[in-house]
């Protein structure tokens, strides 16, 4: 029995390496640092009873040949714009000429290209390792300006496992960075091609799932908040913000030694003390882990959020004007409501146009200066 068992071990084994070979052939899978896989797309579809704001029922999402959920470079694009951050830039909600970099970079004009490079959940922990493989791209190397609109996703994985935040693996942060890696950076078995066959096809499922309905996901978040105990006292977020100024400080030397400038965007949010029920029953984020002992899930009163996040902001704001870099305060330029967003804060179709107006004006008044100069 034994022998057989091991005869039959060693066929599986010739016929998984014969296999593997076969299929190093037949697949090519990108190789480098790709935020989301080249030329990748998919669709979303929005169930728009629950996102107030949005008016296309199928989000359509398309990556470039390097990743960026942008139109390929021309030779016509004269000026680069990168724009690093998580789902508020990725804007997956939003169909892809509605998103506020798509916006903003028709509002610059033919010249100017606006490559968004927004990952879902990603903070400033991974927005590090971005800018340091992203800024080596040929394509890239003559990008002027680098926008980060960050501070959300920091506050939020700091409330929901403060060790994790400060604290992160750093084989994790870097798998949860870019969807490929070089396989010089893997393990052995995440380099052979039937493991990524594999990968692929489990994130093709989750994503059938995803593709259920945008906003029946919302939904279910939304009530999972609403009936859950609310926490009225925000928690000492002192190490977070030391954690979070280190990481803009170590951001805004890797963006410099690029000869590129980066400019620092504070996260708007519909958060503040006394929101109204209409627009509390928007919210979804804002958990934490488990502090009574029991396996009930705990979120943050509303007006915690607007306090913590708020400190966030400022942190931004004090570290660009002590590294002398450009910071716009978006933050407080945008209104509260579902003027602008569809939940806590991600940005309707009105709210991407909102950002873009902002941000298109700042950038024209630094060119006109810069030529002027000139």
């Amino acid at each position: 029995m034994l022998k057989r068992i091991l005869f039959s071990g060693v066929i599986l084994l010739i016929l998984l390496c014969v296999l593997e070979i076969i299929l190093s052939f037949i697949y090519d899978y990108a190789e480098g640092y790709f935020i989301y896989p080249p030329n990748g797309e998919f669709e979303f579809k929005v169930n728009l009873d629950y996102v107030p704001g949005i008016y296309d029922s199928v989000a359509y999402v398309k990556h470039n040949s390097f990743g960026a959920r942008s139109e390929e470079l021309t030779n016509s694009s004269d000026h680069k714009i990168l724009a690093i951050g998580g789902s508020t830039t990725a804007c997956f909600a939003l169909n892809q000429d509605k998103t506020w970099t798509s916006l903003l970079s028709q509002s610059l004009g033919n010249d100017y290209w606006v490559g968004n490079f927004g990952r879902l959940g990603n903070d400033t922990n991974h927005h590090i390792l971005q800018a340091q493989e992203l800024l080596n791209y040929p394509e890239l190397a003559n990008a002027e300006y680098v926008i980060f609109l960050v501070g959300a996703n920091d506050f939020g994985r700091f409330l929901a496992s403060p060790e994790d935040y400060i604290n992160p693996n750093k084989y994790s942060t870097i798998l949860s960075s870019f969807a490929t890696i070089p396989d010089s950076e893997l393990p052995l078995i995440r380099r052979l091609t039937l493991f990524k066959i594999l990968r692929q096809i489990k994130q093709n499922l989750l994503q059938l799932r995803a593709n259920v309905d945008y906003g029946d996901s919302q939904y279910f978040a939304q009530q999972m908040r609403q009936n859950a105990p609310k926490i009225d006292t925000l928690p000492k977020i002192d190490t977070a913000l030391r954690h979070y100024s280190d990481n803009l400080k170590k951001i805004i030397t890797i963006v410099k030694s690029h000869n590129m400038t980066p400019v620092f965007v504070t996260q708007p949010s519909m958060w503040k003390p006394n929101l109204d029920d209409n627009l509390e029953r928007l919210l979804l984020t804002g958990g934490t882990a488990t502090i009574d002992g029991t396996n009930t899930l705990n979120y943050y009163s509303t007006e915690v959020l607007y306090k913590g996040m708020k400190q966030f902001n400022n942190t931004l704001l004090k570290i660009c004007n002590e590294q002398n870099v450009p910071s716009i305060n978006l933050a407080d330029q945008l209104p509260k409501s579902t003027e602008v967003f569809y939940d806590d804060c991600h940005f309707n179709e009105n709210g991407a146009q909102l950002v873009a107006d902002v941000l298109s004006q700042v950038f024209k008044r630094q060119i006109l200066s810069s030529n002027s100069n000139n």
